[in-house]
Parts: structure tokens; C-alpha cells; sequence
């Protein structure tokens, strides 16, 4: 005789199990036994699945000696979670063994930053929701895509932006200023640190504001001067080292700056100031061997006319004969 589970739960006919109950090894081999003493019975159960939308996913049937309807549907193979729900007719203490419908709870999913939770709830609101997740309370600043108090919907995707707000202070140094005093008894050139400069220090007051972690806004709210940077005092040497004055002459026509010098030892650098129209040139010695008295230089065409004196002038009355100093510029 095939057992029709169906058929025991449809009001038609139950029977008692107080003397002897139905178990089975296949649904198809129904056998009558006696209960041992205290051995506990197993009952047949047929289980209903229900999706959170209402429709009949799976029925399963089969027989355990649990009574707990979460136990019975995890060894009938329903593989239910604690947020299930379930109704059972008959009722499961009566001990014949029950039609049971298990009702899966909504299944929600919460981004929390940078983490993805699944919740299972009956909660009617999305704040429900994230109590029932157990899911950390939202700051003042935090993002929600839903308001806490919106009607929650099937397969619904909650998404928290946790924002953080922090004033980070930055150190930055302010630079000294550098000031010039010319020394007209220093050589030029020579250059003596009267004062030394001191970095000064400004505190910068940002507000920081990162989501999830990450920076999206930094925005200056406050900036300070901590530290006063002190001025370097810088002593310039502005006396020119003079090696003499006299008459100049040209001897060679080339574009050489070049002069011949009595004073001076060959390959020396010198600048040569035509002081009656102010004009100078800087030119090398080429060595001595100047014969006239009074003159100090015998140029080349080229440093003679830069001078500012014709060729057939001949002779520049005066001219002063100083040290090369580098350009600093």
C-alpha cells in the first residue's frame, strides 16, 4: 500500500498514535511498529516553501522525531535560517506528525562602506532593517541611500556612506627675507653674514572629510603664524681694487679683447674704464713691453674702440686700469 502524506493531512481522516505510529524507510513501504518505552517516535511532515513573494518554491516531505519546527525542516532537508517563520496544521504537539509552511523571511542586502551584509528581516521600514542586522547606528554625518523610516520593498539594497569629519593641522615653513647692506670699505665681491635667517612656521587648520576611508574634501578653515622667520642681514663689499690710471693706445688690429700691461702679469683679467664718457670693456693682458712714459695700456683695435674712441684718435687721455670682478646676476 503506497502512504499518501497528503492525504493524512487533509482533514479527512487522522488517526491517534498512542498505541502504534507509521514510520517508513521509503514512502512507498509504510510500516506499523509499537513505541519502545521512552524511545521517541518519528513522524511524517510534508513542508512548504514559501519565497517572500508568496510563491511555492519546493515541497519537501520526510519523517523526524524533532518537534522543533526549525529542527524538523533542517532534517527534512528545507535548510531553514532563525528568521523563518512557520505554521503547522495539525498542530506539531499533537504528535501525529504535520503539514508544516515555512515562510523564508525577506532577504535584504546593506552595503555598510566597504562591507556587504545580508540581512534577513520582516522588518516593514529600513531602520527595522538595520537593527534587525544588527548593523552599526548611522553618525550625524553618515549617508544613507533611503531614508530610515522608507517602506522596505523585496530584494531591496540599502547603501551607508560612513563619513568621517576631522580638522588635520600642517606645519609649513615661511621663508626668511634676505637684506643687502653695501660696505664700501669690503672689497666688492666680499659678502659677510651680519645675521643669520631664520625660518619662520605657519599652522594651516584643514577640514578633512572622507568617505568609507577615503578623502573627498580638504578645505582650509584657519592658518597661523606660529614661529616669525628672522632676516638674514647680508654685509656687500662694494670697494673696487683700482691697479692704476693712465694714457691707452692701440698696437694690433684684431677682435681680440686684448691689451698690453706693464703693471700687471700676462693673462690677467682686468676691466678698463674710459673715464672721460664713463664706456669700459673687459679685456686680458697680453704681457708688457710698453716703451712709452705715463702709458698703462696698449690695446687691440677691438678693446680701443669699445672705449668709445676712433682709431684715428689715436689716444684715450685716461683710463683706470681695476680688478675683474664676475658678474653676480
Amino acid at each position: 500500500m503506497k502512504f499518501n502524506f497528503k492525504f493524512l493531512f487533509a482533514g479527512v481522516a487522522i488517526i491517534p498514535l498512542s498505541v502504534g505510529a507509521m514510520t517508513f524507510s521509503s514512502f512507498d513501504k509504510p510500516q506499523l511498529i509499537s513505541p519502545r518505552g521512552g524511545e521517541e517516535l518519528a513522524l511524517p511532515y510534508i513542508i512548504d516553501e514559501i519565497a517572500p513573494d508568496g510563491h511555492l518554491v519546493k515541497e519537501y516531505s520526510g519523517t523526524t522525531a524533532n518537534i522543533d519546527p526549525i529542527k524538523i525542516a533542517s532534517d527534512i532537508g528545507a535548510k531553514p535560517f532563525v528568521e523563518d517563520k512557520f505554521t503547522a496544521f495539525p498542530d506539531i504537539k499533537m504528535g501525529i506528525g504535520s503539514k508544516i509552511t515555512l515562510y523564508r523571511a525577506p532577504v535584504f542586502t546593506v552595503v555598510d562602506g566597504k562591507k556587504n551584509i545580508t540581512v534577513r528581516s520582516w522588518a516593514k521600514t529600513v531602520g527595522g532593517v538595520l537593527t534587525d542586522g544588527k548593523v552599526q547606528s548611522l553618525g550625524a554625518d553618515d549617508k544613507i541611500n533611503f531614508a530610515t523610516d522608507t517602506r522596505t520593498e523585496l530584494e531591496m539594497e540599502i547603501h551607508i556612506a560612513r563619513v568621517a569629519r576631522t580638522n588635520v593641522v600642517e606645519s609649513e615653513n615661511i621663508n626668511f627675507s634676505i637684506v643687502k647692506k653695501e660696505n664700501p670699505s669690503l672689497e666688492k665681491g666680499t659678502k659677510s653674514v651680519l645675521q643669520k635667517g631664520v625660518l619662520g612656521s605657519r599652522a594651516k587648520t584643514y577640514l578633512v572629510i572622507r568617505e568609507d576611508g577615503e578623502e573627498v574634501s580638504k578645505t582650509l578653515i584657519k592658518s597661523e603664524v606660529t614661529q616669525v622667520p628672522v632676516s638674514e642681514i647680508d654685509e656687500i663689499g662694494t670697494k673696487v681694487v683700482v691697479y692704476g690710471s693712465g694714457k691707452a693706445s692701440w698696437y694690433i688690429n684684431t677682435s681680440n679683447m686684448i691689451g698690453a700691461c706693464n703693471i700687471l702679469p700676462k693673462g690677467t683679467k682686468v676691466h678698463v674704464v674710459n673715464l672721460a664718457n664713463g664706456k669700459s670693456v673687459d679685456i686680458t693682458t697680453s704681457g708688457g713691453g710698453i716703451q712709452t712714459p705715463g702709458r698703462i695700456l696698449d690695446l687691440s683695435t677691438s678693446a680701443f674702440t669699445a672705449l668709445g674712441a676712433s682709431l684715428g684718435q689715436g689716444i684715450i687721455s685716461n683710463v683706470r686700469v681695476e680688478k675683474y670682478y664676475p658678474s653676480t646676476d
